[in-house]
C-alpha cells in the first residue's frame, strides 16, 4: 500500500477532514491531500511524527510506511552501523524538526562530496 493511501485510511478511521488533520499537524490541507493522492513524497519525519499524533498512531509505524525505517532496523537482532534498533528508535524520537532541517543538509552534502570524489 502506498504511503498516501495508508495515510488516508487512517485519517478517514479516525472521522477526521483534511482540514482539521492540517490544523492539527501545522500543515496545509492542499499539501495532505497531494501526498494522499501521490502526487508528493511522504514528508518529513517531524511532520509525521505530528501526524502520528494526531492520528494517535504509532510515529514508527508512519516512518516504516513513509520508507524512512528499512527491514534492517525492524530486525531485533541486526544493527545499523553498530548502534541497535532499540538505540536508533531513542534518538529518532529525540529529534526536533529543526534537528532534521539538519540531518537532511548533511546527508545532501554528503552526497554530493560523494559525487565529487570526496570519501569522507
Amino acid at each position: 500500500m502506498q504511503f498516501g493511501q495508508f495515510l488516508r485510511q487512517q485519517r478517514q478511521a479516525k472521522r477526521l477532514s483534511l482540514v482539521v488533520l492540517a490544523q492539527r499537524t501545522a500543515t496545509s490541507s492542499s499539501y495532505l491531500s497531494r501526498i494522499e493522492r501521490g502526487l508528493r513524497n511522504p514528508p518529513s519525519p517531524a511532520v509525521l511524527r505530528r501526524l502520528a499524533q494526531a492520528l494517535d498512531i504509532s510515529y514508527e509505524q508512519l516512518m516504516a510506511h513513509a520508507g524512512y525505517l528499512n527491514n534492517t532496523l525492524h530486525e531485533e537482532s541486526l544493527s545499523y552501523g553498530g548502534i541497535n534498533r532499540q538505540q536508533w528508535q531513542e534518538a529518532i524520537s529525540a529529534l526536533s524538526e529543526e534537528d532534521w532541517t539538519d540531518i537532511w543538509a548533511l546527508i545532501q552534502n554528503k552526497v554530493a562530496r560523494r559525487k565529487q570524489g570526496h570519501s569522507s
